[in-house]
């Protein structure tokens, strides 16, 4: 059996990592929307649908951001996510919650 080392792990992680942001890069505005996981679920609390919305919405947060910054910069980087990316998805989690 061969051993696994430390910097072969920490060696693959890296290209992991890199092959991620390669591709990320390679998305296009609209495909941006790919990072996107959340799904109402009706058959549980309210409360969950809220805490898998935050963990969906930071997720994509952190992928928009990182798009944005290499194609757009890093000024306003924050107001640009919030109000192109995430508002929307906001705006959308709200009025299904209002429609319960």
């Amino acid at each position: 059996m061969v051993e696994i080392t430390e910097k072969e792990i920490g060696d693959t992680i890296k290209k992991l990592a890199e092959r991620l942001n390669v591709e990320l890069m390679k998305k296009t505005e609209e495909q941006l929307e790919e990072y996107w996981h959340f799904k109402w679920t009706e058959s549980v609390p309210l409360e969950w649908n809220i805490y898998e919305f935050h963990d969906a919405l930071k997720m994509y947060g952190s992928f928009c951001k990182k798009w944005e910054e290499k194609k757009n910069g890093s000024c306003c980087i924050v107001e640009r996510v919030r109000d192109k990316y995430l508002m929307p998805k906001i705006t959308e989690f709200v009025k299904q919650v209002q429609g319960l």
